[in-house]
């Protein structure tokens, strides 16, 4: 069986980020997952940050879990 590529990428804010997520999304054999360490970020610092609760509680706060996955 084939071991799967892993390709990480990061982006200034204001670039390509949403332009390179989307192509990489819109392949069939690609799995695009935009800040999973946003929520535990959040999380663990109480940043005051508008949506945060939203974000907490759609992600995954434990990081050694976004790292297993």
């Amino acid at each position: 069986m084939n071991q799967p590529i892993r390709i990480a990428m990061w982006s200034g804010p204001r670039n390509i980020s949403t332009a390179m997520m989307r192509s990489w999304g819109n392949r069939q054999d690609t799995f695009v997952i935009d800040e999973p360490f946003y929520p535990y970020y959040l999380h663990a610092t109480g940043k005051n940050h508008p949506g945060a609760d939203e974000v907490i509680a759609a992600g995954e706060t434990d990081w050694s879990k976004v790292v297993g996955a």
